[in-house]
């Protein structure tokens, strides 16, 4: 790869210290503050216990008990549980989990959802969405600011919440892509792509206080949507068990804040494993989402799907196998951490020998998000829906590849032996980053693999093995895998207008995607280099949002895991090592590349070490 350095003001700034932040970054000094924000406040910032369960139920044979926990929950008091224990519920509707309230069973091992319905998720959380088109904002949007005036604050309130955007700037923002235009990826026909969601902390006439800062400036004709929202739903320790009835997802929070999913199971969804819509500080953890029935593009992609502006919200440490894709980033969301999570065994039925899937931004226009420390087959910025900025790669390992393994749909154990299971070859890119993709930053990332480089192409050893390519070159689909390339559109775009869908404006190509990236401390496992950024600190932070190693990380494992760094670990030149998501699926699950023998028994309380992860003991029942 190129070594590129930072623009001159870059060092400027680091230098005389100028930032839209009040206080130092964990990232200060490698990164332009103006293409990163302050990641330490995502999530749900400590999840309470709730150690009291307002009832405890008991599953009934095969009687649907939807309505039954459906009404302990609307009759729980704040701050109280209803508790699941061991044992099937069958559920043939929509549970709804109110705020103020955690749904929570006994381990994903022990309380079994067996879902038969239809429609949105099976377990939802909120089902909030901003008022349009909302009330124009007359000063204030500038980059990092805490307060802005609005036209109008009728409705607004302390504890409210705002949904701020602004008209697309042609210079870096669109909807168009390789398949058409995303007017849906908005709420305004795809003419307010750009945004995130604030929470109001005072109102004082027309002038609103409110917390997270301004991720950029909005000087396109602002605007501020009211939105409502249900606050601290939580939904711990069960499995659900879907059926392919219909379910939207497994799990689903829409106009949610402060909302989490924590020590679950998402087994065989019929659509996607979780949906963000329109959230603020929600977290997903400690998690496992294994296998759907589906494994081909449509309405769902079978991933944990963060979408609709959702704003500062944690997916973290969770184990994603056997999806169409594994996570998505899209329709705006913005500030958002996806941080230490294992994907694997991601494949399209369609296609199943390409390398896709992994952790992708798919729609118009995602910004300011940190992806950090995950392991997966591919990072890919991709074009289909539109352009995104502003995002961050720091310590992730992408492998260029995986396992895909029989059934190829539907129901029924994982069988990788022999001719069952191959290693994904066409497309394989551990980083790519396609030409709508803007100002990104990767930084201290570990790319490729032994896997990709002993991929075999139509049964032949693939030879070339490359370590970084940016249009104009050409690039191949199935013949040679690459670490990096930058510029491209479709998957099988070669450079040359084959795999570039009708006829678009911007076109399918461009230089600007390399152009504008920052890249820094980055190995690439094809030529074995690590290659710097001049004048810029070769002295890496752990971490660019957690300030000390996390309570839930083992003792056993080195904190950081991955970077070049890293040395002696089992991965990519000893630069990858284990992180907790990876020992929980193959050191204490079983686990196996492609997912052999999944879904597997997952009990988040087996593979992490914080009391915090445990169920709550002492129960105290309260009758009403």
């Amino acid at each position: 790869m190129r070594k590129k350095s930072p623009p001159l003001f870059l060092f400027i700034l680091i230098v005389v210290g100028v930032s839209v932040h009040c206080y130092a970054q964990l990232w200060s000094g490698i990164l332009d503050p103006t293409r990163a924000i302050d990641w330490s406040h995502v999530g749900v910032g400590g999840i309470p216990p709730r150690a009291t369960a307002c009832s405890t139920l008991n599953p009934n044979g095969s009687n649907d008990m939807t309505a039954t926990i459906n009404s302990a929950l609307s009759a729980c008091s704040s701050g109280q549980a209803v508790v699941l224990a061991s044992g099937t519920f069958r559920v043939n509707g929509n549970i709804n989990v109110p705020a103020n309230v955690t749904l929570r069973g006994a381990g994903a091992n022990q309380t079994i959802l067996d879902a038969h319905g239809s429609g949105s998720g099976v377990i939802n959380l909120g089902s909030g969405s901003p008022t349009y088109p909302g009330v124009s904002v007359t000063s204030g949007a500038t980059a990092g600011s805490t307060s802005i005036v609005v036209s109008s604050a009728s409705g607004i309130s302390v504890g409210t919440y705002l949904m701020i955007t602004e008209l697309n700037d042609s210079s870096y923002v669109t909807i168009q892509g390789g398949e058409g235009n995303c007017t849906w990826c908005d709420g305004y026909g795809g003419t307010r792509a750009r945004g995130q969601i604030v929470e109001v902390t005072s109102v004082a006439g027309t002038t609103i206080g409110f917390t997270r800062a301004l991720y950029s400036a909005y000087s396109q004709t602002p605007l501020v949507a009211l939105m409502t929202a249900t606050k601290y739903a939580g939904v711990e320790d069960l499995q659900v068990y879907s059926n392919n009835t219909g379910y939207v997802a497994s799990f689903k929070m829409s106009g949610c804040a402060y909302c989490w999913i924590k020590g679950v199971e998402s087994n065989y969804t019929d659509g996607d494993f979780v949906q963000v819509h329109y959230g603020y500080r929600d977290e997903v953890r400690d998690s496992y989402f294994s296998n759907a029935y589906a494994h081909s593009p449509g309405q769902t992609d079978s991933d944990v799907f963060i979408v609709n502006k959702t704003s500062a919200s944690l997916v973290e440490n969770n184990i994603i196998e056997r999806g169409h894709a594994s996570i998505m980033i899209n329709w705006g969301a913005a500030g958002n951490v996806i941080a230490y999570n294992l994907t694997e065994g991601e494949f399209d039925s369609g296609s199943p020998n390409y390398a896709g899937g992994g952790i992708g931004f798919h729609g118009a226009h995602p910004q300011f998000n940190l992806l950090e420390g995950n392991i997966t087959k591919g990072i890919e910025p991709d074009e289909i829906w539109g352009s995104s900025s502003t995002g961050t790669m720091f310590r992730n390992w992408t492998r260029g590849t995986t396992m895909a393994c029989n059934p190829m749909k539907g129901r029924g154990t994982v069988n990788c032996s022999g001719s069952n299971g191959w290693w994904t070859f066409q497309g394989s890119r551990a980083m790519s980053i396609d030409h709508l993709a803007t100002s990104y930053n990767f930084v201290g990332n570990v790319t490729g693999s032994d896997a990709q480089n002993a991929l075999l192409a139509y049964g032949t050893q693939q030879t070339t093995h490359v370590a970084n390519l940016d249009y104009s070159s050409s690039r191949s689909y199935d013949s040679v895998n690459y670490n990096w390339t930058f510029g491209y559109g479709e998957g099988s775009d070669d450079g040359s207008g084959t795999g570039c869908a009708g006829s678009l404006n911007p076109p399918c190509h461009s230089a600007n995607a390399y152009a504008t990236s920052f890249l820094h401390g980055n190995y690439t496992h094809a030529d074995g280099a690590i290659n710097w950024a001049n004048g810029v600190t070769r002295t890496l932070p752990p971490s660019f949002y957690l300030s000390s190693t996390p309570a839930w990380w083992p003792s056993s494992l080195g904190f950081p895991a991955i970077g070049p760094d890293v040395s002696g670990a089992p991965g990519a030149g000893g630069h990858a090592g284990l992180i907790p998501a990876q020992n929980c699926y193959q050191n204490i699950m079983g686990g196996s590349e492609g997912g052999a023998g999944s879904p597997l028994t997952f009990n988040a309380g087996n593979c992490y070490s914080a009391s915090q992860l445990l169920p709550p003991t002492q129960l105290k029942a309260v009758v009403h």
